[in-house]
């Protein structure tokens, strides 16, 4: 599981990304989706279902698209991570979706 530590306005939360998924297909993935966990002080405070789109994949690390899954992993991973500390930034602590 991937995580990322921030502190936000004198809080520190931990961001825990479960696996990406994608849908089965032949073809090239067009979208990746998984949730994220944030946590402070080890107790859950929300949970942010991401979606990383092929176009964001391609424009930030087009090099993840043709590596191995490791890399396609940690890079929707970082997308989907700075979706969500923006929207922790703006106080959203609410359940949500989020694009990137």
């Amino acid at each position: 599981m991937n995580t990322r530590e921030v502190e936000i306005e004198g809080t520190a939360y931990v961001l825990r990304a479960e696996p990406p998924r994608t849908s089965l297909t032949d073809d090239a993935h067009t979208l990746w989706g998984f949730n994220i966990e944030v946590m402070t002080g080890g107790a859950p405070v929300c949970i942010k279902t991401c979606f990383v789109g092929r176009v964001s994949m391609q424009a930030r690390h087009p090099d993840a698209l043709v590596g191995p899954a490791a890399e396609i992993s940690a890079a929707v991973h970082s997308l989907a991570f700075d979706k969500v500390v923006e929207s922790l930034a703006k106080g959203d602590l609410d359940d949500g979706i989020v694009f990137a």
